[in-house]
């Protein structure tokens, strides 16, 4: 069996300003199942990118999780940063993912 992804975001956490620092990452398995998410850096996750790995977003929708939009990343302002590929469905956007930490 093969899997779209080598890893799944399902969650965000953001400073005050909104930023991403965290993601909630899942290694993926044949069969595009998914081990329990680890906390990870942004820093962290944009090396496994450049390592080349798949990274996709996760959605919930009922009845279930569904893999969706590439992850990628960009620079700018001199500092890297993630981001979701560009498409027409804000849901899966990592802007829109699960807010893993209330912002005080």
């Amino acid at each position: 069996m093969s899997r779209s992804a080598n890893y799944v975001i399902s969650g965000v956490w953001k400073d005050k300003s909104g930023d991403i620092t965290h993601v909630m990452l899942h290694s993926v398995n044949d069969g595009d199942s998914w081990e329990i998410g680890e906390k990870t850096s942004e820093a962290s996750t944009i090396a496994l990118l450049k390592k080349g790995n798949v990274i996709r977003t996760i959605v919930w929708g009922y009845p279930g999780w569904t893999i969706k939009s590439k992850v990628t990343y960009v620079q700018g302002f001199g500092k890297e940063y993630l981001r979701s590929e560009a498409n027409a469905t804000p849901k899966d956007n990592l802007d829109n993912l699960i807010s893993m930490k209330a912002i005080k």
